[in-house]
């Protein structure tokens, strides 16, 4: 085997013809100095060593303890980049030093970690296998080994179950990885940097697998000490990078993206060479601009993926992070330029990563930033097409899942198509299932199913949303007031209940959610309009004129905020109706009539066609019946009348039914439109 492995040295010397006339007691004397030097020699790189090793076996080939050392020292001797060869001799001294003495823990032990280092430098699954065998074995005859052996093998013992859960994807392995790696901590008085990362690593591990943030915390603890003992331990500040990352991912807690950049930037500092530190960071500004909508995140980091593909053009991810980094920065800034850029910079990486999902997932992102752009529904079909492809190539990615289903989504919303909006819950769910905890996803299907009820009409979707509101809201309470967006749609969920179940507590309940939003984030788009809706429909509930001034208190607000906004405007003028209908004072109901004349005019010269029938009912009121029936008309131009039975049933338009004129344009418009309505 060694002439196979080091064919250079085939030329080996055979043993002296004078050895066979050497006393038992002389052989062992000679064979120690040979063993001795050979190690010697290995461990200076000096090849000529391996005929020490040869006389040593040929004079004490049954002493396991020859075939031990020389397994150890071709064991350290492939530790090195480029002699991973050498470990394949090292496991064959070892196996036959096992042969020879079962019992001794020390031989396992050496066996199983070459077996590791094998499986680490050839990426082959069975020698973790049996690397795990040889590890066992030497724990179960190991007792009585010294605390620093059994550290050693205990860690050895983590890093085979680390890798095997890598390639089974079981919590039960990555279980036992981190038991081994808390046996060895039990023999060591002052863990390594190494130890520490590599305990930390399995903590992550395990976080991915059960997406449970605390075992992330754990690893950060780990890893953060192994840094602090050694500060340029570049490895633990990768490790720690990529573990607030993680964290930032399943917590949108935005102290865990700041830290993550901050590891990113030492990395960067320390060893700027390397594209994958470069890669990271980009990805880790990219998604905390992307979900903060942060236009300066996007282009750092852009900036970012530019440095990293400046010093290797041929990194697959870092064109990828780039395109999508470009094509959410276009998105919000509404720069076309920047989406045409990252289209480009798809097309003419297409050649080369062809056959790569997540270049498809960064073609489809693109499109859907085209899209948003254009508010065209082709381009979100092109985009469908994109991911579909990509997820041909692996149906297991579930960021093409998620992006598959948000392109359904905003074509649902454009077209009001329901097979899209069905076809986009099943995406979500298909997505939730490979990424439980993930709050942008939990957060982008709860909008889905509440986008499926308004088009469906249908309860279960809201039940369906408001589960999703709430899995989110109780699992990520630290980052609530990052994103008050979620509490938002949740409260407009819990307030669609109450209407479809009739139940005021929901109402009081929304309304008391969306004052929570107010506060922690005042600007939130229509937050007062939303207040003052709830408090419109408790009113209506309850028949209790407070509500009503409450209800027009944030109009006020809601018109401040938008004075654009002409369903505010309508609204606060149908307000003011129903408070005059409550009040007893002839000078409130006068100015409250006054206010909602005021605010109904307004809202028809914003454009709400809606005003115009409104008008119609309040100079019915009172009694300014030829006026009411001008609107009345206009409306009927403007086809916003109701029904004529609703009509019949509008306790507004009693003045105006009595009215000759009234009498005659329902039958005319009987006529035209061959309605029948109830006897005069």
């Amino acid at each position: 085997m060694v002439l196979r492995l080091f064919p250079r040295k085939a030329g080996l010397e055979s043993s002296p013809r004078h050895w066979e006339h050497l006393t038992e007691n002389q052989k062992k004397e000679l064979s120690e100095r040979s063993l001795a030097a050979g190690e010697i020699a290995l461990y200076n790189d000096d090849l000529n060593g391996l005929a020490h090793f040869e006389a040593a076996a040929t004079l004490a080939g049954d002493n396991p303890e020859v075939w031990y050392r020389e397994g150890v020292a071709f064991y350290e001797y492939g530790l090195a980049e480029g002699r991973e060869k050498a470990l394949l001799l090292a496991s064959r001294y070892f196996k036959l030093a096992a042969q020879l003495a079962p019992d001794i823990p020390e031989i396992w032990s050496g066996w199983g970690a070459t077996l590791l280092q094998l499986g680490a430098a050839y990426s082959e699954h069975h020698f973790y296998l049996e690397a795990k065998e040889k590890l066992q074995k030497a724990i179960e005859t190991g007792k009585r080994l010294p605390k620093e052996a059994l550290a050693v093998l205990y860690w050895n013992f983590g890093l085979v179950w680390t890798e095997l859960a890598q390639h089974s994807g079981e919590a039960i392995d990555v279980q036992l990885a981190i038991q081994a790696f808390r046996n060895s901590m039990e023999c060591q008085e002052r863990p390594s940097p190494e130890f520490l990362n590599d305990t930390g690593n399995a903590y992550l591990q395990m976080g991915l697998l059960v997406n449970d943030p605390r075992l992330f915390l754990q690893a950060a603890d780990l890893v953060q000490e192994a840094v602090d003992l050694a500060p340029l331990y570049l490895e633990g500040w990768a490790s720690l990078a990529y573990v607030y990352a993680q964290l930032y991912l399943n917590t949108m807690d935005e102290k865990y993206s700041a830290r993550s950049c901050h590891c990113y930037e030492r990395l960067c500092q320390e060893d700027p060479s390397e594209p994958d530190h470069w890669l990271g960071w980009s990805q880790i500004l990219g998604e905390s601009g992307r979900l903060n909508r942060d236009a300066k995140k996007l282009r750092l980091s852009i900036e970012k993926a530019i440095r990293g593909h400046n010093i290797d053009k041929d990194n697959a991810p870092l064109l990828y992070q780039w395109v999508e980094a470009l094509s959410h920065l276009g998105s919000l800034t509404g720069r076309l330029d920047l989406l045409i850029e990252a289209e480009n910079m798809i097309l003419r990486g297409h050649d080369q990563f062809g056959d790569e999902p997540d270049l498809w997932h960064a073609y489809g992102i693109c499109l859907l930033a085209f899209g948003q752009y254009y508010s065209d529904p082709d381009y979100y079909e092109y985009a469908i097409e994109k991911l579909q492809y990509g997820l041909s190539l692996d149906r297991t990615n579930a960021e093409i899942w998620q992006a598959l289903a948000l392109a359904h989504t905003h074509l649902a919303h454009l077209t009001g198509h329901l097979d899209l909006i069905e076809r986009a819950t099943r995406f979500y769910t298909r997505a939730l299932d490979l990424k439980p905890s993930c709050p942008a996803l939990l957060f982008d299907a709860a909008n889905a199913w509440l986008l499926a009820c308004d088009l469906r009409d249908d309860p279960k979707d809201l039940d369906q949303a408001v589960q999703l509101y709430e899995t989110l809201l109780q699992t990520q309470k630290e980052a609530l007031l990052n994103h008050p967006e979620w509490l938002f749609q949740y409260t407009t969920a819990i307030e669609w209940l109450g209407e479809y179940n009739g139940d005021e507590s929901y109402i009081s309940k929304a309304a008391d959610l969306y004052l929570h939003v107010l506060l922690i984030d005042p600007e939130t788009p229509k937050i007062h309009f939303r207040i003052a809706m709830c408090f419109v429909k408790l009113a209506e509930h309850s028949l209790e004129a407070e509500y009503y001034k409450r209800a027009l208190h944030y109009f006020g607000f809601a018109i401040r905020q938008d004075e654009e906004d002409d369903t505010a405007w309508l609204e606060c003028g149908l307000a003011s109706i129903h408070l005059a209908h409550h009040s007893l004072e002839e000078d409130a109901i006068n100015q409250h009539y006054a206010d909602a004349e005021q605010k109904l005019i307004r809202a028809g010269q914003l454009g709400n066609l809606s005003a115009l029938y409104n008008l119609a009912s309040l100079y019915s009121i009172l009694g300014r019946t030829e006026e009411a029936m001008e609107f009345i008309c206009k409306a009927e131009k403007a086809f916003v009348l109701p029904t004529i039975e609703e009509m019949f049933e509008d306790e507004w338009l009693d003045n105006l039914r009595g009215t000759e004129a009234f009498a005659e344009f329902l039958s005319n418009l009987e006529t035209r439109h061959g309605n029948s309505s109830p006897d005069l």
